[in-house]
């Protein structure tokens, strides 16, 4: 049986992935969903997948309000802003801010979330090199980190490669990414509105550049020669609501959906991770 408390750093283009884990796992937990204005993703598909859980501010786990009985086996979910992807460098400060933060409560933690830029940043050992609780991230089935979200689906960066040549010029789509293409794009959008703020309307006229993100976004990908979506299917999240929203990414941006072949999605990486955050406890 297992015991203690792993925490359990979250990105929301990734807690598909937790909480399919977690429904697959009927042990006895307790889950504490931390309250920071970024638990909502989380916190809706645990429901909407019947697993109990509770939430708490982190000022309040942090100073010992809210106790955890370490012969059980406890979670401490803290999900970070999906916006951070698009800062690589404040991305990896508030994540070794954090795991530093939880060293006195837990027992190891999950990074559930990519490098995004930081491609030299191998979390766990980072964490190893300064003495803290074991942990795990995404790897590929040779122990590989899975760098980004979509490799992480698709098994790695080997994967990856091969992907790119079978989809060449194709705009991946996973679920969570349909799902959070809004929030995901809301990341950069100070930029996009900056560069669009320097557009005259001569200048859109002759690029060929329609107003508003959307419109930006459809040049963009035509530079590329972008046609087509490519809906990849996970298994994760509800079918339903990825083949609603892809449809609705597709239309805004004016490209076809093309669907993947059976075989891209993989959950070795996801199926490791948990597998590996547990054995580190008791």
């Amino acid at each position: 049986m297992t015991s203690g408390v792993l925490g359990i750093i979250l990105c929301p283009m990734v807690d598909d992935n937790l909480v399919y884990s977690l429904t697959n796992d009927d042990e006895p937990k307790r889950i504490v969903v931390v309250t920071n204005g970024n638990e909502g993703s989380v916190s809706s598909k645990l429901s909407k997948a019947a697993i109990p859980f509770e939430t708490a501010s982190w000022e309040d786990i942090l100073s010992g309000s809210v106790e955890f009985d370490k012969s059980e086996y406890n979670l401490i979910l803290h999900m970070i802003d999906l916006g951070l992807h698009a800062r690589p460098e404040k991305l990896k400060e508030v994540v070794e801010r954090l795991t530093g933060e939880m060293q006195p409560l837990v027992d190891a933690i999950g990074f559930y979330l990519g490098t995004c830029g930081n491609y030299d940043w191998n979390i766990p050992a980072w964490s190893d090199g300064m003495g803290y609780k074991p942990s795990a991230m995404f790897c590929d089935h040779n122990g590989c980190l899975c760098h980004d979200c979509v490799g992480i689906n698709i098994g790695g960066g080997p994967r990856y490669n091969e992907l790119q040549k079978e989809y060449m010029g194709h705009l991946y789509m996973f679920p969570a990414m349909a799902t959070n293409y809004d929030e995901f794009m809301e990341a950069d959008a100070a930029n996009a509105e900056a560069t669009e703020a320097c557009l005259t309307d001569d200048m859109r006229e002759v690029l060929g550049i329609e107003p508003g993100r959307d419109g930006y976004m459809r040049w963009l990908l035509s530079l590329g020669g972008y046609e087509y979506i490519l809906r990849i299917d996970t298994g994760l999240g509800d079918k339903e609501e990825f083949d609603r929203d892809l449809q609705i990414v597709a239309d805004r941006v004016r490209l076809k959906v093309k669907v993947a072949e059976g075989g891209w999605a993989t959950l070795q990486p996801t199926d490791d991770l948990y597998a590996k955050c547990k054995s580190f406890l008791n």
